[in-house]
């Protein structure tokens, strides 16, 4: 079975699944530090099933974009989980995974994540038979940009934005499923020692 982390936004996520059967899927909303909870609250969900960690074959994490500290804090955790067991890691970007969540639609994708300072993380996707290509490089552009972007003939997820309308939905929970079933799914295996947050603000 496969721990998945995410620590992108103000909800944290951490779930247990085996093949794909979710055994166990735990979402927090951010009341104190990721750091204060996170390895806890794995502690007990193993303690609670009775499971031994290694069970594991492998460990996933969401890099990003997003809260560059709490991503920090899910990457350092699914590294020590990694090398403890020595087991593989897989990670995802919050972007793409927001887009697999909405996989069933057909067409254009627009992703969107507060980066604060008035400013988002987006990237656009078109979805076909299940199936997402990303269509953009990740952009860090003004909030009321993105905003102008979105047209009729799209959908826009959205995280950390207030923003309403026909065609926007807001993201209401952790990717940590959705994330490492699409990473599974496309074999996106990294290097624990490279591994780091997705960053794309240079200043």
């Amino acid at each position: 079975m496969i721990l998945s982390l995410d620590t992108f936004s103000e909800y944290l996520g951490i779930s247990l699944i085996d093949g794909h059967n979710i055994l166990v899927r735990q979402t927090y909303r951010k009341l104190k530090p990721f750091s204060e909870l996170l390895l806890d609250r794995v502690d007990s969900i193993f303690k609670h099933l009775g499971y031994d960690p290694s069970v594991l074959f492998a460990v996933c994490v969401n890099k990003g974009p997003g809260s560059y500290t709490a991503l920090r804090v899910g990457i350092t955790a699914a590294k020590t989980i990694s090398y403890s067991l020595n087991i593989p890691i897989y990670a995802y970007t919050s972007l793409e995974a927001m887009a697999y969540k909405y996989r069933h639609y057909q067409g254009v994708i627009k992703t969107v994540v507060n980066a604060g300072k008035g400013e988002c993380y987006t990237s656009d996707f078109i979805s076909s038979d299940f199936s997402i290509k990303q269509t953009s490089e990740i952009k860090l552009v003004k909030i009321k940009d993105f905003e102008k972007s979105i047209s009729d003939d799209c959908i826009a997820v959205v995280s950390g934005i207030n923003m309403t309308g026909k065609n926007i939905f807001p993201l209401t929970e952790d990717l940590s499923v959705e994330g490492t079933l699409m990473a599974l799914k496309k074999g996106l295996k990294e290097d624990s020692f490279l591994l780091e947050p997705v960053y794309i603000r240079s200043a």
